[in-house]
């Protein structure tokens, strides 16, 4: 027999044997078993999530393995974000039977909820929603598998609750009917719609949230520890280095109340040292809205040089500063009580709204008691007790937030209609304790005083801004009961005769380039240009109190119902611009003290303003008053401002000319332009005709004056002018680069 056919024969005897076809159609099998068997699989999985969650569910390929099904590269909501990534998704077959473990490798997950970006409020209410038809039978514990998540990431924003949160890294864990264990890394959060650097921050190192399962819900309240965590409340209060748990409390015999306990430690602004602790339990209410227990914060002793990374440069010294804090909270629901106390020693300070020079070696203590209701926005100050000193200041009230919008007069929105009530007291107090309980940075001008007696106060104000005409500022000042025993040289120097020398910060001489100038000059007698008070145009003490101080002759030295008019129209404008200044505050500003903004300018003033008007006739004070203030660039006085537009003597000046002087007072180097046009714009020419109109209204001027001054012209005297109209206006700009601030004219003469 030849090769070919034994070759042939053989081939024969291979195609008839069964068994050779057996192990074909095995071998077949086995090679598109992955393919197919994951292909079938993957897209079951799929169609079945997409159509539980109601948005797409895809895989990008899917394999199957002994008793396995891996699905890799799944997108859920694709034309929702994504919503959710997943690099693989390994799934047992026994999961079909509840058994076995799906394991999820780097899910991400970027979650919206409200808002236009929305991905998750419709999926979540899908599964929370029931089909229609008979309700479909709940799986046991033992027919779920269980979960566990490898390398996953989540960027959730919830914009109906101003929430953000990024969690960097997460592996988690589903023991189904047993434990579940979470590890996030890397977190971060901040709370407000505005995402501003501004709104309330935390985050975390790494937190832990571990506890019981029944199925695959938490049962009880979970343990949750917290590494090197952050929480920032207040832009300048950033709390650091937090760590600490919150552990299931013992329940007390006989009580089913869930309960948990809590320690965390931590510092301020980055400092290694633990410089608080917050301990306490809590009990979640019934429907978990809301918490009931106790919560003590203690901020243990410590000086400021511990967190000198996060302190203002107006701190001086921290190292000599110490703290002491404790308060002690008492959670009912939605609403929470709080005490607690703050001592400080040894606080200096130099700060421009303060005071000019540093206020050294401040010891102080406050201690608080309150309320805050979560439900009505409401909190209550039954009272805030301050001790500086022999002085003690209680200050009680409440602050609303209701729902509503305020809008200011610039167009600004507040998104709340606060509701404030204060009511402040300063129990009777020796007058020589009080002024040496303030340090002496703060009152210097007040050194060479001595008193004697005795000092209250009672202030109260009411401002709701859904009713502004109902706001309410008053009160009563027993300054009085005060006696001044001796007083300072130069205060007292004011009631007599003698020269006063003024210092005062000009700008510099035309054409205005250089710094500014310090000039000199003199109220009284020894300077030519003085004008006493008989020689002053009557026209000009009317217009002056028409538009500055109506009631000068009237009152004391405050304008009462002025407090409450400028704190109205601050509000509105959302700023403070106006301060009710008397013509008696504006002359011992000018004299006595200076023109920065301070507290220690204000108590100062206040008191000055108290002290000369006991002493000082109302005639002397307007003689020092119009004699000191500026009329305009480098121009002191009455005397040299009447001589410099009109060509004139202050005893001639006309009912016109005086509305222009008083028109000018608030902002005298700006307004100096219409002296460099050489005539008025049509705004301020109307604006003068209403202040001629207040001053008749008043019985300032009479009936033929009145018509005299309305038909007459408003004309500048150049005589002494060495510039062009568009170098002086020039000057001006350059001056005035530096916006002044101004108090409210009428708005037509703007």
């Amino acid at each position: 027999m030849s090769p070919l056919v034994r070759l042939l024969r053989f081939l024969k005897a291979i195609l008839l044997d069964r068994r050779v076809w057996a192990l074909s159609l095995v071998a077949g099998a086995v090679a598109t078993y992955p393919r197919a068997v994951g292909a079938l699989g993957g897209y079951l999985v799929t169609s079945k999530a997409t159509a539980k969650l109601g948005v797409s569910v895809e895989a990008q390929r899917a394999r199957a393995g002994w008793g396995v099904l891996r699905l890799y590269g799944v997108v859920v909501g694709r034309n929702q974000g994504p919503l959710l990534t997943v690099d693989s998704l390994q799934i047992p077959f026994s999961a079909l039977w509840g058994r076995g473990v799906v394991v999820a490798d780097g899910p991400a997950a970027s979650l919206v909820r409200g808002g236009p970006g929305d991905n998750v409020s419709a999926i979540l209410g899908r599964l929370h929603g029931a089909p229609p038809g008979p309700a479909p039978a709940r799986a046991s514990a033992s027919s779920l598998p269980s979960l566990v998540v490898r390398g996953g990431s989540l960027q959730l924003t919830d914009n109906r609750k101003g929430l953000s949160v990024t969690v960097g890294v997460v592996d988690a864990s589903w023991e189904t009917g047993l434990r579940f264990r979470v590890d996030a890394r890397q977190v971060s959060g901040r709370f407000g719609s505005y995402g501003t650097e501004s709104n309330p921050a935390f985050g975390a190192e790494s937190l832990t949230l571990q506890g019981s399962l029944a199925g695959l819900r938490p049962v009880g309240w979970p343990e949750a520890s917290v590494r090197e965590g952050y929480l920032r409340p207040l832009a300048t209060l950033p709390l650091t280095g937090i760590s600490g748990a919150v552990r299931p409390a013992a329940a007390a015999s006989g009580s089913s109340a869930r309960a948990f306990d809590l320690f965390f430690s931590g510092s301020y602004g980055g400092a290694k040292r633990a410089l608080w602790t917050a301990t306490g339990q809590l009990r979640p209410s019934i429907d978990s809205r809301s918490l009931e227990g106790t919560l003590s914060l203690r901020a243990e002793r410590f000086s400021l040089d511990k967190i000198a990374e996060i302190l203002p440069a107006s701190v001086l010294e921290p190292e000599n500063t110490e703290i002491d804090a404790a308060i002690e909270a008492k959670l009912e629901g939605r609403r929470v009580s709080f005490s607690g106390k703050l001592d400080v020693s040894g606080l200096s300070l130099l700060h421009e709204k303060l005071a000019s020079e540093p206020v050294n070696d401040l010891t102080f203590g406050v201690d608080v008691d309150g309320a805050v209701d979560l439900d009505k926005r409401l909190l209550v100050l039954n009272e805030a007790k301050g001790r500086l000193g022999s002085l003690t200041v209680r200050l009680a009230g409440s602050l609303e937030l209701a729902q509503g919008t305020f809008r200011f007069k610039s167009g600004r929105e507040l998104h709340y209609l606060p509701k404030l009530e204060v009511q402040l007291r300063v129990p009777r107090t020796a007058c020589a304790k009080l002024l040496a309980s303030i340090p002496g940075p703060i009152v210097p001008h007040l050194a060479g005083f001595v008193l004697q007696g005795f000092f209250e106060a009672d202030l109260h104000t009411k401002i709701d801004l859904a009713n502004l005409d109902s706001l309410d500022l008053g009160g009563k000042v027993g300054i009085d009961g005060c006696q001044v025993v001796k007083a300072p040289a130069e205060v007292i120097a004011l009631a007599g005769d003698e020269s006063l020398v003024q210092t005062v910060e000009v700008p510099p001489e035309p054409p205005g380039n250089g710094p500014s100038e310090v000039m000199t000059f003199i109220v009284g007698p020894d300077n030519p240009d003085f004008v006493p008070f008989a020689q002053v145009s009557p026209h000009l003490i009317n217009a002056i109190m028409t538009t500055e101080d109506s009631g000068f002759f009237k009152h004391r030295g405050w304008v009462a119902p002025g407090f409450k008019t400028a704190l109205r129209r601050n509000i509105e404008n959302y700023g403070f611009r106006l301060g009710a200044s008397s013509i008696t505050m504006q002359m011992v500003k000018n004299l006595l003290l200076s023109k920065e903004k301070t507290l220690s300018r204000k108590l100062q003033e206040l008191f000055l303003v108290w002290y000369l008007e006991q002493i000082l006739p109302k005639e002397r004070i307007l003689e020092l008053y119009l004699n000191a203030i500026e009329f305009g660039p480098r121009l002191y006085g009455i005397g040299p401002a009447a001589r410099n537009y009109f060509g004139k003597t202050a005893s001639e000046i006309t009912p016109l000319e005086a509305a222009f002087f008083s028109s000018i007072l608030p902002s005298p180097k700006r307004r100096y332009v219409h002296y460099c046009h050489g005539s008025l714009s049509p705004a301020w020419e109307k604006y003068l005709r209403r202040i001629l109109t207040r001053m008749y209204e008043r019985d300032r001027l009479t009936e033929e004056e009145y018509a005299g001054a309305m038909a007459s012209t408003l004309t500048f005297d150049h005589g002494e002018m060495t510039m062009t109209e568009k170098q002086c206006l020039e000057w001006v700009r350059r001056i005035t680069a530096k916006p002044e601030v101004e108090a409210e004219t009428d708005s037509d003469a703007q």
